[in-house]
């Protein structure tokens, strides 16, 4: 059994216009998709910029961090030997000496 169109260019046309529909369609949307990348490209951008706005400020912390440490005067054993001695010399009382003492010790650590 065959099948004939009785009128092959209108049927023609049907098909040529749906196509032509979907390829508008798809047009449409590839337009859309490739928008919608430049915005995403914009934005990776941005947010790359903002992240080495942020690399360079934590380096600058990170420096300033390491010059107090570096700075920071360590009291070696024989300075608090020293500290001990001038502190238990005074008229204070013992507590307070320990605790100046204990102070100076850690906060110099």
């Amino acid at each position: 059994m065959s099948y004939q169109i009785r009128n092959a260019e209108s049927y023609l046309q049907v098909l040529t216009g749906i196509d032509a529909q979907k390829i508008q369609e798809l047009e449409e949307k590839v337009e859309f998709l490739l928008e919608q990348i430049e915005s995403y490209k914009l934005e990776l951008c941005y947010k790359n910029y903002e992240l080495q706005e942020i690399k360079q400020e934590l380096s600058y912390t990170n420096q300033e961090l390491c010059a107090a440490v570096i700075s920071t005067k360590q009291l070696t054993i024989n300075e608090a030997m020293e500290l001990a001695k001038k502190l238990l010399a005074s008229d204070k009382p013992t507590e307070d000496v320990l605790v100046e003492l204990l102070t100076a010790i850690y906060s110099s650590w």
